[in-house]
């Protein structure tokens, strides 16, 4: 994904150049003076954005003019292989979601045009049919798949066991599929065959890459896939976003099976095998993931290579695909395609949102589940709230009160329960009994996105960014689908001009400012943080506390805090409140609780 031209990384890498007015000069003004302070490497990557894919567009319209016959027919196989591998890209790539039985979807648009030729049925019904159906049968597999701790593991084998079953009743239903031997498809001519397999597979990408990877739910997708934990915390509907890429990878792939059966001539339950499925991901994993161009350049190259060597040394040539595919895993592992796209991309982190969400980083405000009146209502009011791990009871009936503006500090021994509450709060936890209102709204049973609309913010222990995307980006992704999206305060300024370095790089204290930038920029009401200055020195840890208690005082939003370091809670709480055995033990003022015998017991161990 490249950064459109005049953005704020063509400024930063236009600094880290070094490129500068002259001595003396007069400031720089209007479009001119930007114009010429760009440098000639950053002219000409813009040039070439532009002219690549020009040039390409004519190569392919071109290709019959000076191509052979098999030659042709060939690329056209090749385009619908491509096709194919950009279908499982936007699972594996985009969603990170991997399929290692995806040629099930595959083999249902061949078989759709097999069988209405055969059958003499309706070629545009079928094919709608079969891509339905593929989208049917992929929801239900990956909901399942998104429900385990781990969904790889369940979504390899159900789709392997989908195509398995596939197969099975292509091979056993012969008078409808022929059985083993398949069924004959025929086609126009090659010249023909080629230009309607280029439009159709133009027009799936276009429509992938307008609804799908350029837009808002392209930005969506890129934090579900690379950070699900502060996804959902920016509140973004992860498994919506992550389930219903993984159904347009199935139509796409339904869709280049359709493109297919006509080109091979033949359609067989080899279709739904294994075999395609493993080499669709060799495909993927040479050309390189999360590009619309790398999909095609491996599958493309693949199938050339096939079609004119393999026959002949065919040996040889599996030896020399398997040897280059582990080179390329080793040695290139974001495929053959990402250095010239790296290059192309200029300075700055490999990953970038797309240019939508960089042009227009808010979002209209939009109506918000608060009180309909005007009496203030308490962020938080938890009563009775029980939660057990086995047979270990966590919190064994916990009530508590945040009132509007006010920042109540959570305290106790380890093993007390304050994570344990904080995660049922946020909505990472759902209660075993108890009630749970945020801003007078039950709150029990609703998901953590649902609660971040509410007004909830969170920040963890260890600070949660997406590590592949600039700061700059980090915080355009946390204003998305922020009901009232802010501006950063100005002492984030230097994060929210940072476009040239991957988040993950930054130093533990700017990564805990960004988190924190991020939360802000979504204008929470409540805000729940877990050791916020666990791993910072005393200077960070002392600016971070400065930062909060302006936070609580400029924009009135309560603040839930679990701390182990008093000087901290002592700045900070306007209560405290002592946990033990997963209930309060003691509230008031850390003085008043550390006075309190009760919570010196808890602590000592004493009895």
């Amino acid at each position: 994904m490249t950064v459109p031209a005049g953005s704020a990384a063509a400024t930063g890498s236009a600094a880290a150049t070094g490129s500068a007015p002259a001595a003396g000069a007069a400031p720089a003004h209007g479009p001119a003076t930007a114009t010429a302070a760009t440098p000639p490497a950053d002219r000409l990557r813009r040039t070439l954005r532009v002219a690549l894919p020009g040039l390409a567009a004519a190569g392919l319209l071109a290709a019959p003019f000076g191509l052979d016959a098999f030659a042709v027919a060939t690329l056209t196989l090749g385009l619908c292989h491509g096709l194919f591998a950009y279908g499982l890209d936007l699972s594996w790539g985009r969603a990170g979601l991997l399929s290692v039985g995806h040629a099930a979807f595959f083999g249902l648009g061949a078989y759709a045009v097999a069988l209405a030729q055969e059958h003499d049925l309706p070629l545009t019904l079928t094919v709608t049919a079969a891509v339905v159906a593929a989208v049917l049968v992929a929801l239900p597999v990956v909901r399942i798949g998104l429900a385990a701790p781990v969904p790889d593991a369940p979504l390899i084998l159900l789709t392997i066991g989908v195509g398995l079953l596939l197969q099975r009743a292509a091979t056993t239903l012969t008078p409808v599929t022929g059985g083993t031997n398949g069924l004959s498809v025929s086609g126009p001519d090659v010249v023909t065959s080629y230009y309607v397999t280029l439009g159709a597979v133009a027009a799936v990408v276009a429509v992938c890459a307008l609804v799908l990877t350029r837009g808002r739910f392209g930005t969506r997708l890129v934090a579900a896939a690379r950070n699900p934990e502060r996804a959902a915390q920016s509140g973004i509907d992860g498994t919506r976003v992550r389930s219903a890429a993984f159904a347009a990878s199935a139509a796409v792939a339904a869709l280049a099976g359709a493109l297919y059966a006509p080109v091979a001539g033949l359609v067989s339950p080899q279709v739904f095998g294994l075999g395609l499925s493993t080499s669709v991901l060799i495909w993927l994993a040479l050309g390189g993931r999360e590009s619309t161009v790398g999909p095609f350049v491996g599958a493309v190259a693949v199938t050339v290579g096939q079609q004119y060597l393999g026959s002949t040394w065919q040996g040889w040539y599996v030896l020399a695909l398997a040897a280059l595919f582990l080179l390329v895993v080793q040695v290139a592992p974001a495929g053959l395609t990402a250095a010239p796209r790296r290059l192309l991309a200029g300075p700055g982190p490999d990953l970038r949102l797309p240019a939508a969400a960089r042009r227009d980083p808010g979002r209209t405000p939009r109506k918000t589940a608060k009180a309909a009146d005007t009496t203030p209502v308490a962020p938080l009011v938890a009563t009775g709230i029980r939660k057990s791990f086995g047979p270990v009871d966590v919190l064994t009936g916990m009530d508590l009160t945040v009132e509007a503006g006010k920042c109540v500090c959570l305290i106790g021994p380890n093993g007390a329960g304050k994570s344990t509450f904080l995660n049922v709060v946020a909505g990472q936890l759902a209660p075993d009994a108890g009630s749970l209102r945020l801003f007078g709204t039950d709150a029990t049973g609703l998901p953590v996105h649902r609660r971040v609309a509410l007004g909830v913010g969170r920040m963890f222990q260890i600070p949660s960014v997406v590590a592949d995307l600039s700061p700059a980006d980090n915080l355009r992704l946390a204003r998305v689908e922020a009901p009232e999206p802010t501006d950063p305060p100005a002492e984030f300024a230097d994060l929210v001009a940072d476009e040239l370095r991957p988040a993950g790089t930054l130093p533990l204290a700017d990564r805990r400012r960004l988190e924190l930038a991020m939360v802000l920029s979504a204008a929470p009401r409540l805000l729940l943080l877990d050791e916020p200055a666990a791993g910072l020195g005393p200077d960070d840890a002392r600016r971070l506390t400065r930062e909060l208690r302006e936070l609580g005082r400029r924009t009135g939003c309560a603040l839930l805090v679990v701390e182990h370091d008093m000087d901290i809670v002592r700045e900070l709480a306007d209560e405290v409140v002592v946990l033990a055995g997963g209930t309060v033990l003691a509230r008031g003022s850390l003085d008043e609780v550390a006075a309190d015998p009760a919570v010196r017991a808890a602590y000592l161990g004493a009895h």
